[in-house]
């Protein structure tokens, strides 16, 4: 993973114009991991970095919004998860992207967990890290990276917090999780086609599996 860390690092220092990087994959991928790597790599006071998790719908208004699928010849009808598409505020996300591409300075925006902050047209790279990234279109970006994992990796990452800080059952969890990993299956993996890169990875290894890096 250093490597295409390092690759890509290398490859944008060298623009002059601006460049703008879409990161996204599911909750428990790795990408913000990835994006603060490459962060650090360029150099914080060299790049504007944007987390799309406030263009998600909350979940306090979620839990209230059942669809029905069909997922492996079965009829399923549960709570939207963030792996749908209608639960980001994806022409939201569009607009700010534009306004990156048009050398806008903004504020990005703030919540209860996060603080907003200048976005500002004087730093040429922009990472732009989420979710919401692989709903939008493709075209606003220069380059467009997607993380995944397996189901089971996804679910010892995500679980690990909850049951061992917040003491939360693991064959909830476990169920809740086959949920959410059909609905991302059905409604969010499609769109990792729309990606230049795609890594596979697990807690012991990666694999690039779309694109190429030229060392």
């Amino acid at each position: 993973m250093d490597l295409i860390l390092q690759t890509i690092a290398n490859s944008v220092r060298g623009e002059d114009n601006r460049v703008i990087i879409g990161i996204s994959g599911h909750g428990a991928s790795g990408k913000t991991t990835f994006a603060h790597n490459l962060v650090k790599l360029l150099g914080h006071d060299s790049v504007n970095y944007i987390n799309t998790d406030p263009y998600i719908i909350g979940s306090q208004l979620r839990k209230y919004t059942l669809i029905d699928y069909e997922y492996r010849n079965e009829q399923h009808q549960a709570k939207m998860t963030a792996c749908h598409p209608a639960a980001h505020h994806v022409f939201a996300l569009e607009r700010d992207i534009h306004m990156l591409r048009d050398g806008l300075d903004f504020y990005t925006i703030g919540t209860n967990f996060t603080k907003s902050v200048l976005v500002s047209s004087e730093k040429k790279i922009n990472i732009v890290e989420g979710m919401t990234v692989a709903f939008t279109d493709p075209n606003l970006y220069d380059l467009k990276i997607y993380l995944y994992t397996d189901g089971e990796t996804e679910l010892l990452r995500g679980s690990s917090r909850d049951v061992a800080e917040r003491g939360t059952d693991i064959h909830y969890l476990r169920k809740s999780h086959e949920e959410r990993r059909i609905q991302y299956d059905l409604f969010m993996h499609p769109y990792h086609r729309n990606f230049d890169l795609v890594i596979k990875n697990s807690n012991e290894d990666y694999i690039l599996e779309k694109g190429s890096i030229n060392k």
